[in-house]
This record gives C-alpha cells, structure tokens and sequence, in this order.
C-alpha cells in the first residue's frame, strides 16, 4: 500500500478527503458510531493509506487494527501461497502444512494473506528441510511453538483487552488505544518472552550437560542421590483457552500454597514452572509423603484446582544455583504425563527409597522419550 511521509500528509486539506459516505465505507452505520468511522478514515487517509487499502479493510471488518499493523509494520504488501512458495522454493503443500501446524486454518493457495514475516518463515522451514530435518519433527515442534505461542497471545490480549480498551469505546478510540499498544506495550512483551525462551532454553541445555557430564566438570559439586517429584495441574491448557487472566492467577497462586504446605524440613519446593511444581528430597519416604500430601490438599481446595498428576524418580542429581539437574528430574517430568487425575506415579528407584511406608500397585512399563528402556511404574497409595 501507498504510505505518504506524515508532515506531506499533514498538508492535505479538506477539500482534498475523499467522500467516504459517498464510497459506502461507512454502510450500516448510524449516530457516533459512524461519525467515529468516519473521522478514522479521515485520520488514516490522512497518514497516507490510500482508498483500495481503506476498502479491503473495512470489507474484512479489520479497519480499527490497521493503525496497530501500520504501527508493527504488519501493512506492506501482501502475497499468496503460491508467490511465497517460487519466492523461496518450498512446495505450497509444505507451506499449507507450516500455517496449519502454527494453529491457523489451512490457507488457499491464491489467497493474498500473506506478509513478509511469512516470507521469512517459510524460508526457515526451507533452510532446516535442506539440512536434512525430517519434516515431520519440524512440524511436532512447529505445533508446540504455535500452541505456546498462541496461549503466551490470549494471556496479552486479555491484557490489552481489559486495561487498556475501554468497553464502551468508539471504534476510533479502540483504534487509537490499539495503535498505542502496538508501539508502547508489544515491543516490550516480545522482549519478556524472548528473555523468558532464552532463560528456560539455556537452563534446559544445562540439564543436559549435566546428565552426561563427567566428573570434575563443574568443580568440586557432587552428584547427589535425590528423589525428585513434579505435579502437574491437568488441564491448565484448556483452563487458560476458556478463562479471563484473573482466573489464571488464582489458580497459579492456588498451587503455590498448596505447593509450600506439603513441604517439610525434609523435602524442598525448588520451583514452580506454570502449571507445574517440583520437589526434591534425599528422604525417599518423606519425598513420596509429600507427593501425596499434594493430591490431598489439591483435593480439599476443591474446584478451584484442577486435578494434580504426579511423578517421583529417584537418581543421581546434580545441584547448580538453586535448581537441580539430571536424570531423575527429566524422569520424574515425564511420568507425570502417565499418572491419573489425582494419582502419584512412581518409579522402582523411588519406591525402593521409600521402603515400606505405602502400598505399591503396578501400572505397568512406559517408554519415554530420550530413554533406550522402558521404564516400570508404581502407582503409589497411603497403606491404610
């Protein structure tokens, strides 16, 4: 689209605006809400956005967003499928499956919906096919990239939505308030989760280090053998797709309490990641008493916890800056994956640790991703 500079724009005068009722850019509407229609037009055309722009807009019902993809730079041209697959040499099949895989509908291939941000998306997923990545993994994690980053969206929406838009808004005004987000608030919150990937992705990296380090690698800090237990909310997902921000918040405050009151001098809450929480305890006995203290309290809170899956392992653990790093803590992860609603899972190493304390049933033998063996599982209860 025609962008004009701002001080050329300013320089247009009344006789120069276009008749906007004239052109039915204002169809349907009546009272202030078309006069605010109105003066938005009057205020886009005059920074420079030409009339086939202002009418694709309104026809797509998306005019009060344009000053917030003008702002982000989101209003250049548009390309299809088809362009954007001779443009960086990936099949359009392929590109269909990348749009589908991020969580949008499956687009057409003439479709002009496209931007540049998708140019350089798709020439990423060009780039890692001819470095031999099988692109079905590209697309399992393309799914999880889309799912997070879809869930990190609703959490700033809600945001935007309930501090800065006020309900009863012209569009004009929601216009504005928009636009001002995208300049002020969004740059800062790409930078939050930047900082938030980069955190996690270095801390993941060291765990894994750390599991096949050798001895002496990180000074004199010994491997220590440890039971690990992680609990994890079911449903956080779907919580957060169908609830306001608040409704977040008490719950991960929820599992915070819950979280410091089954700990004892003998087992330590090390963190809470979201939806999850992880202990860790020498004490086999008391780490497992812990793990079950967990689904009895989260159980007395009611309905307002979802139900608690729990995993235990037990290993040699390493300790670095407050956190804890190994094998039985990527285990005891994975097995919450397997466990119940409001049941504790646990593996032979655990069990034995803890002797005698619990009844133990068997729930079987699990293959986990990054272990060769299968891995036999426990289902732990109060021996009462």
């Amino acid at each position: 689209m025609a962008v004009a500079t701002r001080a050329a724009a300013e320089r247009l005068s009344m006789r120069d605006l276009p008749d906007f009722e004239a052109e039915g850019l204002a169809d349907g509407l009546e009272g202030e809400s078309r006069e605010a229609r109105l003066k938005l037009l009057e205020h886009l055309f005059r920074e420079g956005v030409d009339m086939a722009t202002l009418h694709r807009e309104v026809e797509a019902g998306r005019l009060a967003l344009l000053p917030a993809d003008i702002a982000l730079g989101r209003n250049q041209k548009r390309f299809s499928a088809i362009e954007i697959a001779d443009t960086t040499g990936l099949g359009v099949g392929d590109f269909q499956r990348l749009i589908v895989a991020l969580g949008f509908p499956r687009p057409e291939p003439e479709s002009m919906i496209f931007g540049i941000e998708d140019v350089h998306a798709a020439r990423r997923f060009k780039y890692f096919l001819d470095a031999g990545v099988p692109a079905d993994n590209l697309l399992a994690v393309t799914r999880q990239v889309g799912s997070s980053a879809a869930r990190i969206a609703q959490a700033h929406r809600d945001l935007v939505a309930s501090d800065l838009i006020d309900p009863g808004s012209t569009e004009y005004e929601a216009a504005l308030a928009l636009r001002e987000a995208a300049e002020d608030l969004m740059p800062m919150g790409e930078q939050a989760v930047t900082y938030a990937l980069r955190s996690h992705f270095v801390e993941q990296i060291r765990g894994d280090v750390i599991a096949v380090a050798d001895e002496g690698w990180f000074g004199n800090i010994k491997a220590t053998e440890i039971s690990v237990c992680f609990a994890d909310l079911v449903g956080f997902t779907r919580l957060g797709e169908r609830s306001e921000l608040e409704r977040l918040g008490s719950v991960a405050k929820l599992l915070e309490s819950v979280a410091i009151e089954v700990t004892n001098p003998d087992v330590r809450l090390v963190k809470l990641i979201g939806d999850a929480a992880m202990m860790v305890s020498e004490n086999g006995e008391a780490l497992l008493d812990a793990a079950l203290r967990f689904v009895e309290v989260g159980q007395e809170a009611g309905e307002e916890l979802p139900a608690l899956r729990v995993g235990v392992s037990r290993g040699l653990a390493v300790p670095q800056v407050g956190d804890w790093f190994g094998p039985p803590v990527n285990l005891a992860s994975r097995i919450t994956e397997a466990a119940r609603p409001d049941s504790v899972l646990a593996e032979g190493g655990a069990v034995e640790a803890a002797g005698d304390a619990f009844k133990y049933s068997r729930a079987g033998e699990h293959r986990f991703k990054g272990l060769k063996q299968p891995v036999k599982l426990f289902r732990v209860r109060r021996d009462s």
